[in-house]
């Protein structure tokens, strides 16, 4: 084996790449330099900051710009506390927590690289970290007041954690590691919430390895790990809304993202007006909420009556929405990000579902080009580009799946358990965000995919001359 101080030209080519991925990486950023309301495109962003700033003022955990400060019980503590640390420390610049999201999103690539190097060597490893640092939608959030960055600078050690588990390594000490970075995952998204109930099917990989009562005694720690990380949460709402849960965003998408697109486009309507029917159905049938929280639970019962009353136009858009997750980066996002200002955009995913179920594709397809792709011009050329690298990657990760023994590895079942939970909640308006969770063990797979497809061209290729 070549020592690793002396990298053959291969590896020094893959060297020059990372570093030109990188210079990219802040390239397509550049807007966000000169202009902080960019920072901001996404519209939960300004809620974050609120949450933090009232944090630091004493005003409690509220999104209110004034009193009375009603307590907030959509958002988890984690990202909010993260910006207040980061704002207690620089001010309120909010250049310093995109600073920090960059860096952590560096360092996730870095993890990345040097956690496949030790497995799978060098070349895998770069070339795993080149697929992260090309990601428009990562690189994208990375200036976005948005918890996905530290979201997988939690997630994916864990996942690291849950793997030493299952593959019998210090499987104790794994599964409690494994448990708390997973509870502090779901204290900074409550996406994360149920992932920990797929991990056992890990088992069914790894049976004959190793000892199995330890490892499933690892398991229980991991439970018991993040049950005791996110207790506070559930405690916290219990005393301020008298109800036990642990965030309303479930809720709240159940409505707004399930339900609302499904009735907006049976019954001709915007998904705001969609919203206020299911809204005005609950407040009918339970009475008026005592509070925020019983808002969104009543409502989002409501919703889910809808849905199911109505199985197949759901199915369909919930079918789209998982396509949604594919793109490089929502369209909106795009466009907000890149035009010049602050453009008011309205929301065509109701006008092109309908247009679309209507058997009117070229509609469809004229609304997208209407609204989203002319307005920004030669930017669109950063969107083909990155759309370009989100297929290849998905191509490649499939290659590197069958290549490396599919679901006979405890890696392959763990980066397939992955993908399918955090991509498939995303409902009908599912965003490319959803993909992010999936994305370091997708760039895993695509950079072994991708390498065992040149080694094997260059087998066939040397038997042939033989």
């Amino acid at each position: 084996m070549k020592h690793l101080d002396r990298p053959d030209k291969s590896i020094r080519a893959l060297l020059v790449i990372i570093g030109i991925a990188f210079l990219v990486h802040v390239a397509v950023l550049a807007p966000a330099f000169g202009d902080a309301s960019k920072l901001f495109t996404w519209p939960d962003a300004d809620r974050f900051e609120r949450l933090a700033v009232n944090i630091l003022a004493g005003n409690g955990y509220s999104v209110e710009a004034c009193e009375p400060y009603s307590p907030n019980s959509t958002m988890v503590p984690g990202y909010p506390l993260f910006v207040a640390g980061a704002y207690a420390v620089f001010g309120r610049f909010p250049y310093a927590v995109v600073i920090v999201q960059i860096v952590l999103s560096l360092g996730l690539a870095a993890g990345i690289i040097f956690w496949v190097r030790r497995r799978l060597g060098l070349k895998i490893g770069l070339l795993a970290g080149i697929f992260l640092l090309l990601n428009l939608c990562l690189a994208f959030y990375s200036t976005q007041f948005m918890s996905d960055v530290l979201f997988l600078c939690f997630l994916a050690p864990a996942l690291w954690f849950a793997l030493r588990l299952f593959e019998d390594r210090s499987p104790l000490i794994s599964g409690a590691a494994a448990g708390a970075l997973l509870g502090l995952a779901a204290l900074t998204r409550p996406i994360g919430l149920y992932f920990p109930l797929l991990l056992p099917f890990l088992f069914l990989v790894t049976r004959d390895k190793g000892r199995f009562p330890v490892r499933l005694a690892g398991y229980g720690l991991l439970a018991a790990a993040f049950v005791l990380a996110i207790s506070p949460w559930f405690v916290r709402n219990k005393v301020t809304f008298g109800r036990i849960f642990f965030s309303t965003v479930q809720s709240f998408n159940l409505t707004h993202i399930h339900a609302a697109p499904v009735k907006a486009s049976i019954e001709g309507l915007t998904v705001y007006e969609a919203d206020a029917e299911f809204e005005a159905e609950a407040a009918q049938k339970y009475g008026p909420p005592a509070n925020e929280a019983e808002r969104y639970i009543f409502t989002g019962r409501a919703a889910t009556r809808y849905l199911v009353s109505h199985p197949g136009r759901y199915a369909v858009l919930y079918a789209g929405g998982v396509a949604k997750t594919f793109l490089p980066l929502g369209f909106a996002e795009f466009l907000l990000f890149y035009s010049q200002g602050q453009p008011s955009i309205r929301n065509i995913t109701p006008p092109v579902q309908k247009a679309a179920l209507s058997g009117k594709p070229g509609e469809a397809l004229r609304i997208i080009w209407t609204e989203r792709i002319k307005p920004v011009g030669w930017w669109f050329v950063v969107y083909l580009l990155g759309g370009l690298l989100m297929g290849f990657l998905i191509v490649t990760s499939i290659i590197g799946f069958v290549k490396s023994k599919g679901f006979r590895r405890p890696f392959n079942l763990l980066a397939f358990l992955t993908a399918l939970y955090f991509i498939g909640v995303t409902g009908p308006a599912g965003q490319p965000r959803h993909f992010l969770p999936a994305l370091p063990v997708a760039a895993i797979l695509a950079a072994y995919g991708t390498l065992a497809r040149r080694e094997s061209k260059t087998r066939r290729s040397v038997e042939a001359q033989a």
